[in-house]
């Protein structure tokens, strides 16, 4: 052992020595990300001076996974009396690690490794944004991030390092913590894509919008949240190449009058972020669960977040309504990692061209109207199938629908249209005129109980969207008739639940191009039907309850996806064997 440590402060000794004669304008750091580009690479740049005279050449070597994979040389000219260099090697993306070295003549001068080239992302918002683990642990080489989470202390300049990610989030003083669902969500791209990532979590537990926003007159003031990150992204050489920001963060505004001035902060947050993390492709908001630690207008507050979507178009927004663990205010670990599978769906459809993408957005309403011309029925129109939650012991969705800010007027609720309409009967003819889903915070006549369900789902268990004081309409609006399903394509499917084969009916209103194919739980294509242009009509198909090689599927939940230029429909199909 003593002859190991003698050979290596030999070979410090040796580097340092060497380097002495080299200064760098340029050079990657150990356990660097580089952002992919478009072709899945970046340049790395490596460039300087060599000071003394009396070398030839300068060389890059650079070893991929320890194999030496590119090498490129230069001629030094003195004419100056110093003799720059400069390269320009392409890494690329993947699960690669690369070591480069710089090299005067056959002296080694300078070295890094662990280097790779990925995705990057960014985490904003309050503490639900940056939650420390209790048990999940996990890391890779793979899963980076840069800098320390400070929560709401200021940041020292000098803390510009690298390292692997933890699920650490809850303090002030952390090495490369972007927090439970944050780790989890690279944990996702790495297993299913073979996807270096760097996330970056600037988040700061109770604050309100307002802290968030950046200082006009220095964006990077290191004694603002917002400086911090965009100091962190800026320094890691990432901030021109972040794919997404997510946000969660609401709860410190749901009182007046910060709930009146939501909106106008949101939108001077999001002018930074576009301004500052050109070009930033999506915006992930997720939105406020009712609990006991916001204020008495968390319903505004999630209004306000649920119409996030229409004011931007490259927002989505995420519920939380539905997840596990939740407290009345954070999570426990199992509630995040289900956080980070929800919004990894549409993270994967976004940036890593997923099939999966049916049902994968939380439920979101086009429109509400009373049914009936005695208004004795109301009908709210969903962009996909939802299911209506059965009674609990103690609770039963029904009484958590409010007509004018008042509950128990809905004797019964139920769905019809495929799923794609909810029916709420009512126990006598209203002229209510708006409509709210979910409470403002906790159970009805029970002030201090978080409410935590029941819930509206998808057919993927993510939940419904809330919304509050929604005008009910008299009739359905032109918009929600032409919308209205089924409508370029009826389906049918026979038996279901099946054993053995299954008929499909479908009827088109006009010519189209259709392909037809069946899907499982997972999103994972096992066969396709049919693509092809099929005339107006009525046309039958067969399936035989197998996959494309002839492999025998197992019972479970399938899905049969009819996919058109300008529509996409889905049935769902039960098989038992």
């Amino acid at each position: 052992m003593r002859h190991i440590f003698v050979y290596l402060n030999i070979l410090f000794l040796a580097l340092a020595t060497n380097a002495q004669q080299v200064t760098f304008s340029k050079f990657p750091a150990r356990l660097q990300l580089f952002p992919r580009d478009n072709q899945d690479s970046a340049v790395v740049q490596v460039a300087g001076n060599v000071l003394s005279a009396g070398y030839q050449k300068i060389a890059l070597k650079i070893y991929r996974d320890a194999v030496l994979w590119k090498q490129m040389e230069q001629n030094l000219d003195y004419a100056t009396g110093e003799a720059p260099f400069s390269f320009s090697p392409k890494i690329f993306a993947g699960l690669y690690e690369y070591r480069f070295e710089v090299w005067l003549d056959n002296q080694k001068v300078a070295e890094e490794d662990s280097i790779v080239c990925g995705d990057v992302f960014l985490i904003n918002g309050q503490s639900n944004s940056h939650p420390g683990a209790t048990t999940y642990s996990f890391q890779s080489e793979f899963c980076r991030s840069f800098g320390k989470h400070t929560n709401y202390d200021d940041y020292n300049p000098a803390d510009t390092t690298w390292g692997l990610s933890t699920p650490e989030g809850w303090c002030s003083d952390c090495d490369y913590a972007v927090g439970v669902w944050g780790l989890r969500l690279q944990q996702m791209i790495l297993e299913k894509y073979g996807m270096p990532t760097c996330i970056i979590n600037g988040g700061s537990g109770g604050s309100s919008i307002s802290y968030n926003l950046p200082d006009s007159n220095d964006h990077m003031n290191l004694s603002t949240t917002y400086g911090r990150l965009l100091y962190r992204a800026t320094k890691a050489h990432v901030q021109n190449a972040v794919k997404a920001i997510f946000w969660h963060q609401g709860e410190s505004d749901s009182n007046t009058p910060d709930a009146d001035y939501y909106a106008a902060r949101f939108d001077t947050l999001y002018n930074a972020w576009r301004q500052d993390y050109q070009p930033l492709t999506k915006v992930y908001v997720f939105q406020l669960h009712p609990g006991t630690c916001g204020g008495d207008r968390q319903s505004d507050v999630r209004e306000i977040q649920r119409n996030f979507k229409k004011t931007y178009g490259n927002v989505h927004v995420m519920a939380t309504c539905g997840l596990v663990g939740h407290d009345g205010c954070h999570y426990n670990d199992d509630g995040y990692l289900q956080m980070a599978e929800w919004i990894f769906r549409l993270v994967e459809r976004d940036f890593y061209g997923a099939t999966d993408t049916l049902n994968i957005e939380a439920p979101d309403i086009r429109e509400v109207y009373y049914q009936d011309a005695d208004h004795r029925s109301i009908a709210i129109e969903y962009d996909q199938p939802v299911i209506w939650p059965e009674d609990t012991l103690n609770h039963s969705m029904k009484d958590y629908f409010y007509l004018d800010d008042e509950f128990g007027y809905v004797k019964q609720g139920y769905t019809i249209n495929n799923g794609y309409t909810v029916v709420l009967d009512l126990n006598t003819s209203m002229n209510a005129g708006l409509l709210t889903y979910l409470p403002n915070a906790t159970y009805n006549r029970l002030p201090t109980m978080a409410y935590e369900g029941p819930w509206i789902r998808n057919e993927r268990g993510v939940g419904a969207l809330s919304f509050y004081h929604v005008p009910i309409n008299a009739g359905p609006s032109a918009i929600s008739e032409s919308e209205a399903l089924p409508e370029q394509i009826s389906i049918n499917t026979y038996p279901n639940p099946a054993n053995a084969g299954v008929r499909i009916e479908f009827e088109l209103v006009k010519s189209t191009r259709l392909t037809i194919a069946i899907f499982d739980v997972n999103g994972r294509k096992v066969a396709t039907l049919a693509s092809q242009h099929f005339p107006a009509g009525k046309h039958y198909l067969l399936w035989n309850a197998g996959a494309e090689n002839d492999q025998i599927l197992s019972s479970g939940t399938y899905w049969i996806r009819f996919k058109a230029n300008d529509f996409e429909k889905a049935r769902k199909i039960v098989l038992i064997k």
